[in-house]
């Protein structure tokens, strides 16, 4: 086999390839006690192999929405932004033992956001919808 220099070579995209993501979290000491914080996230878009020659098919198998997030002419998906919140409360401290209470909202804008298209190893990955949590901890 005769060698091929490295440039000359095609090329496969990687299916990881993401060229900008973000993500920047701001905490904001309200009290002693009481904190908020607000966490936003952006990715441009991973590669995708689906060519789109038969998106009828393709709407079939996936639904419209999610069509609708992959840019096939770029061959990628479109990009995908999250804003999430958070509150907490020190219940009770005392020396090392402590009781917080924390309540989360994320994806507030309820944002359908595709993450990957029919991806090689891992399918299609949708970000979940807006969705709300509690916790309550125990620290000692």
């Amino acid at each position: 086999m005769k060698d091929v220099p490295l440039i000359g070579r095609p090329t496969k995209p990687v299916s990881q390839d993401q060229r900008n993501t973000a993500r920047m979290r701001a905490r904001y000491q309200v009290s002693r006690r009481l904190w908020i914080a607000g966490i936003a996230q952006y990715g441009s878009g991973l590669p995708v192999e689906a060519d789109g020659s038969d998106i009828p098919s393709l709407v079939l198998q996936y639904g419209q929405q999610i069509i609708d997030k992959v840019n096939f002419n770029a061959g990628r998906v479109r990009p995908n932004f999250s804003l999430d919140a958070s509150l907490g409360v020190d219940v009770w401290k005392r020396e090392l033992r402590a009781v917080t209470f924390q309540i989360t909202c994320q994806n507030l804008t309820d944002r359908l956001n595709a993450i990957d298209f029919a991806g090689l190893f891992s399918g299609t990955a949708i970000a979940p919808p807006r969705s709300v949590n509690a916790r309550l901890r125990y620290d000692f």
